[in-house]
């Protein structure tokens, strides 16, 4: 055993003598060619490292997390691609989509909503009921809750208005103008008033249920923007670990110089 050792020692002694071996000066052989040993520094192994990652040939493009996260958060996977990830077209995907399907289901509400307001200008009598509300509710003392279901109605044209005459049965006997308002009985409705109004809040809710869709879609969106920010802060942080451990360690490196006589050795620190 100790004979191995000793030829592995004097195997060293000669190769560290050697034109191709490592010294710890400078030194010239016999033929003219000298080892070199190349020690870097802990500052100049930093700025190694950085330079790499400017040339864009470090491993992970890790960003500020901060400057990632304002990057996604005003456009949904702009953090995420400007790391170099390709999951950024995902949120760019879902962004467009949300926005389009917005778009596509508000549009159809409000025309919706503007196609109920018109039948119920057209069938809706207004005019009566008005003049009814005058003459049977309007300083009638206690007599209005005894003989009448006298409601006050919203001003006419607005959502009040439109989402009153549909929803309470106070309203519906001015539906379809047919001779029966003056005879008031609140348990009983004429068939053509219940057809119109049925018909009218089928409209009317069909609207509200596009236009509701159209809500969630523009909050499914924001929130987009929210998880897309958190998700490119957290990456980049991750990122920048990662890059700040890698290749924590002292070694030696062996190449060729640039004449390709000999060979060149150098102890490496990275940190």
């Amino acid at each position: 055993m100790r004979k191995i050792l000793s030829a592995v020692a004097v195997s060293v002694l000669v190769v560290a003598a050697s034109p191709a071996a490592c010294g710890g000066v400078h030194a010239r052989s016999a033929d003219g060619y000298g080892s070199e040993l190349m020690l870097i520094s802990s500052l100049d192994a930093r700025e190694e490292l950085l330079s790499a990652d400017a040339d864009g040939s470090a491993e992970h493009e890790g960003g500020e997390p901060a400057k990632m996260f304002a990057l996604s958060l005003i456009v949904p996977g702009a953090g995420q691609l400007a790391q170099g990830e390709k999951r950024g077209y995902l949120y760019l995907l879902a962004e467009v989509a949300f926005w389009a399907g917005f778009y596509v289901l508000d549009t159809k509400g409000l025309d919706e909503r503007g196609d109920y307001e018109a039948y119920a200008d057209d069938h809706w009598n207004d005019v009566d009921y008005y003049a009814w509300y005058q003459d049977n509710c309007v300083d009638c003392g206690e007599d209005c809750a005894g003989d009448y279901d006298c409601r006050p109605l919203g001003e006419y044209g607005t959502q009040e208005f439109y989402e009153d005459i549909g929803k309470y049965k106070t309203y519906w006997r001015w539906w379809n103008p047919d001779g029966d308002e003056g005879d008031i009985d609140w348990d009983g409705y004429s068939d053509d008033d219940v057809y119109f109004r049925d018909i009218y809040w089928g409209m009317r809710d069909e609207s509200n249920r596009h236009l509701r869709q159209a809500r969630h879609l523009m909050m499914a969106a924001l929130l987009n923007h929210v998880v897309s920010g958190v998700d490119s802060f957290l990456s980049a942080r991750r990122g920048d670990a990662d890059a700040g451990s890698r290749e924590r360690d002292i070694g030696l490196e062996f190449g060729v110089p640039d004449n390709e006589e000999g060979l060149t050795c150098a102890l490496v620190a990275r940190y």
